[in-house]
C-alpha cells in the first residue's frame, strides 16, 4: 500500500497521462539543481509539464490511465515531459532543447508515448522533425488548390480566348466595348 505523498504522486501522474496527447521519456541523471530548472522552464514556456517520477509510481500511474505497458522503457531515472496540445510539440521542444543546450552530462531521450502507445527513442526523434499540424493543413491545402486552379484556367481559357476575338471584332466595326 503506497504512503499518503506516494498516492498523491500517483494522482497527480494519472491526472496528466490521462489528458496528454504526447509524452517524451528522458535520462536527465546528472543535471544540477539549476539545469533541471531551465529544462522546466523551457518546457513550461511550451506547454509541457516536465516531472521526475520515480519508475514504480510511473508504471502504476500509466497502468492507471490505461496506457499500453511502459515496463520495458522504466528503467534507470526517468523524467518525463508531458504534452497536452499537438503530438509533435513534445517532441519538437524535446529535440530543440537537447540541440541547443550544453549540459555536463547529456539528457538522452529514453522513448516516448504517443497517443496511448509506447514508441521508441528514433521514433521520437523522427516525429520531432515532422512539420506541425498547421504546416501540413497548408501543404495539403496547396496540393489540393493546385490542380484545381490548373484545371479552371484550362477549362475557362476557351471562353476567355472567344471574349477577346469578339471584343476585337466590335473594334475593327467601330463599336464600343463594354
Amino acid at each position: 500500500m503506497p504512503t499518503e505523498a506516494k498516492a498523491g504522486i500517483i494522482a497527480y501522474l494519472t491526472e496528466r497521462l490521462r489528458r496528454m496527447r504526447s509524452a517524451v521519456l528522458l535520462q536527465t541523471q546528472g543535471l544540477t539543481v539549476a539545469e533541471m530548472a531551465d529544462l522546466r522552464t523551457k518546457m513550461r514556456a511550451n506547454g509541457i509539464d516536465v516531472q521526475v517520477a520515480k519508475n514504480t509510481l510511473l508504471r502504476i500511474a500509466s497502468e492507471q490511465a490505461q496506457l499500453d505497458n511502459l515496463e520495458p522503457i522504466l528503467h534507470g531515472q526517468t523524467t518525463i515531459a508531458v504534452g497536452y496540445g499537438d503530438d509533435v510539440s513534445v517532441a519538437k521542444a524535446v529535440a530543440d532543447y537537447v540541440r541547443t543546450v550544453r549540459t555536463a552530462h547529456p539528457i538522452t531521450v529514453k522513448a516516448g508515448i504517443l497517443g496511448r502507445t509506447p514508441i521508441s527513442a528514433q521514433q521520437v526523434d523522427a516525429l520531432a522533425k515532422t512539420p506541425p499540424r498547421a504546416q501540413l493543413h497548408s501543404e495539403v491545402v496547396g496540393a489540393l488548390q493546385g490542380p484545381m486552379s490548373q484545371t479552371y484556367g484550362v477549362v475557362s481559357a476557351p471562353l476567355r480566348e472567344l471574349v477577346n476575338v469578339l471584343e476585337a471584332r466590335i473594334r475593327q466595326l467601330g463599336g464600343e466595348v463594354t
